[in-house]
């Protein structure tokens, strides 16, 4: 990793009057798991939070500095659609970010359940989901510092694992621990490739410059999965998929649903094989999918979403019985949670405000 200047921002994570506790694992991955928990007061109130652990195992500088990175750039970002960063510590050398706690499914849970069907989530769901994306995306491609400093935010890993999908209704863009951004404080090396494979634009494929309509590509290829029921470019293989990107070819959804010829119409000005080519503002996408929204008078929401997330708990249900709940041994559980009452690591000065949560 090559080392930058130190941005002008500057932020500190702070211990707040706060216990965590956690309570349940809810995914684990090859470098950090999730887990619910609960975020004690010192008046005895609680509100549940997500905690991302870096495994005790991983000792690699490189993710650990793109962990801290990660909760800089999440401790600035505040918008409707991106999942929040509350605080973050270091608990005898692994390090923690508490996070909003999103009760729902990954977009990703729900498609994989339709391309087993073979099944379209049909366009007006599709449309308002990649709407809110595009809303967050909007926000993080022109998020700015104190000083009016854009901070080059690109997010690098728009896929359906990183959407997710409330309960309530809520969709939410998460994960940004690929993203790049002027307050990192690594930058990442030219031939470091982020992201999920199949999401990954032409350019980066051909190891060129990208830039935020990388996010772009990415989010076109999602919503054209979400409409067909099938991956756009996954094949069988890594060689597979790569030869599909470079050839970036688009079957049409023109005349295969209703609406399908609007939606087919906003795929193709995102997915493209030349960037200039590509519409190249999440706030206009977002904008065009509104008018598409309205000119068709689809009653569509936050409830579509909810019902969706719902009905796919509901047959997940069905189909098969939910594995036990993997929980910590008894000692660790209580290390873990007394750990965070002990000094946190320093970052700068942006204290956690409990009464923002």
């Amino acid at each position: 990793m090559a080392s930058k200047p130190q941005p002008t921002l500057s932020i500190q994570l702070r211990r707040a009057p706060t216990r965590y506790e956690p309570t349940q694992r809810i995914a684990v991955g090859g470098m950090a798991e999730v887990w619910r928990a609960n975020a004690l007061f010192d008046d005895g109130g609680e509100h549940p939070v997500a905690i991302k652990r870096v495994l005790p195992s991983i000792a690699d500088p490189l993710f650990r500095s793109m962990f801290l990175d990660e909760a800089r750039l999440g401790m600035l970002l505040r918008h409707p659609n991106i999942v929040r960063v509350y605080d973050a510590r270091d608990i005898d050398g692994t390090y923690i970010m508490v996070m909003e706690l999103v009760d729902g499914e990954s977009l990703r849970s729900l498609t994989r359940a339709a391309h087993r069907e073979k099944l379209s989530m049909g366009v007006p769901l599709a449309v308002h989901i990649i709407q809110e994306v595009a809303k967050a995306l909007a926000y993080a491609h022109r998020a700015r510092d104190a000083s009016g400093r854009g901070l080059g935010i690109v997010h690098r890993d728009v896929s359906p694992q990183n959407v997710l999908l409330g309960a309530n209704g809520t969709v939410k863009l998460t994960d940004f621990g690929l993203a790049d951004a002027t307050v990192h404080e690594h930058v990442r090396e030219d031939d470091m490739v982020g992201g999920k494979l199949g999401y990954l634009p032409p350019e980066v494929i051909r190891r060129e410059s990208s830039d935020h309509r990388a996010d772009l590509f990415a989010l076109g290829a999602v919503f054209w999965e979400m409409l067909a029921g099938r991956s756009l470019f996954v094949g069988d293989s890594d060689r597979e998929t790569i030869r599909a990107i470079s050839r970036c070819e688009v079957p049409s959804l023109a005349g295969t649903m209703p609406g399908g010829e609007e939606a087919d119409a906003i795929v193709r000005k995102l997915v493209t094989q030349n960037p200039d080519n590509r519409l190249n503002d999440a706030a206009i996408l977002a904008s065009q999918l509104r008018q598409i929204v309205a000119r068709n008078d689809w009653n569509v929401g936050p409830r579509d979403v909810a019902a969706a997330v719902l009905q796919h708990r509901a047959e997940r249900s069905r189909r098969t019985q939910a594995p036990p709940v993997t929980t910590l041994l008894a000692d660790e559980l209580a290390k873990f949670a007394e750990a965070t009452a002990d000094t946190p690591f320093d970052m700068g000065a942006m204290p956690l405000d409990p009464s923002r949560f």
